[in-house]
């Protein structure tokens, strides 16, 4: 074997200076590519039906909870509600009547706090806490996450993916939570945010249930009768999901739940 002995020292710095470059090009290249393929919750899902999912947050409050599910009942329609541990804990009463009127059960998390400052150790603990709360109570198999705030990053899909939950946001937010009225709400979610758009098929609705958000109670009526009227059909998450051609954004799409379960 011969090598390569460069006598003069600017040859010789010239070549290492090139090597060093190769190596750091490289290294930027895998970051990219790592940092490009960052994983995504799902935020709406493109289906051939009239579907929309209509899903409501709680993590506190007794007053409002009540009113949302006669409402839902008089008119005849199902959604998912997330749930926080400790309240469906101290309301199961409640969480019941939501199972027996037919509506999804999916989790909001234990703590309500932002899920992504966590280790993944802890992530874990915070999800499968709620997830045998939640799973007791209703006999339901829980397999939807809302992370508290909506934080997520990779570290957090990752996890969940890997226990078995689809980590779900919204495409359309009806902002319920800052009280901005209840004809502000109907607007927010029939003719959308500055930025986005009103409910149409494959969108996922975003109320809450808590009561930080009592113009709810007066503002989903109209939702349901103005929706229903354009032939829109409100549903649970996971019936929107079944009816998916795919997801959006891409990186949210993931296989049957059963294929990752034999995977």
């Amino acid at each position: 074997m011969k090598f390569i002995v460069f006598k003069r020292p600017a040859l010789r710095n010239a070549m290492l200076w090139a090597i060093l470059l190769f190596v750091v090009l490289a290294y930027r290249e895998n970051v990219i590519s790592v940092f490009s393929n960052k994983l995504k919750p799902v935020y709406s899902a493109e289906v051939t039906t009239n579907e929309i999912g209509l899903t409501f947050d709680i993590s506190w409050g007794e007053k409002t909870p009540e009113p949302i599910l006669d409402i839902l009942k008089e008119k005849g329609v199902k959604a998912t509600f997330f749930l926080s541990s400790p309240w469906a804990s101290k309301h199961e009463d409640l969480v019941k009547r939501m199972v027996a009127d037919g509506h999804e059960i999916a989790s909001h998390g234990n703590r309500h706090v932002d899920l992504n400052t966590l280790s993944p150790g802890e992530i874990e603990r915070e999800i499968m806490t709620a997830h045998e709360v939640l799973q007791h109570i209703t006999g339901q198999k829980i397999s939807l996450l809302r992370p508290p705030n909506g934080a997520y990053d990779n570290k957090l899909i990752s996890v969940s993916q890997r226990l078995g939950y689809q980590v779900i946001q919204w495409s359309v937010d009806s902002l319920d939570w800052k009280r901005p009225g209840p004809e502000a709400v109907i607007r927010n979610v029939l003719n959308g945010l500055p930025n986005g758009h009103g409910a149409r098929p494959g969108d996922i609705i975003l109320f809450h249930a808590s009561d930080s958000a009592p113009d709810t109670i007066k503002a989903l009526p109209v939702v349901i009768d103005q929706l229903i009227a354009k032939n829109y059909q409100l549903v649970p998450v996971g019936q929107l999901l079944k009816s998916a051609a795919k997801t959006w954004p891409p990186e949210s799409n993931l296989p049957p739940l059963e294929q990752r379960e034999a995977s």
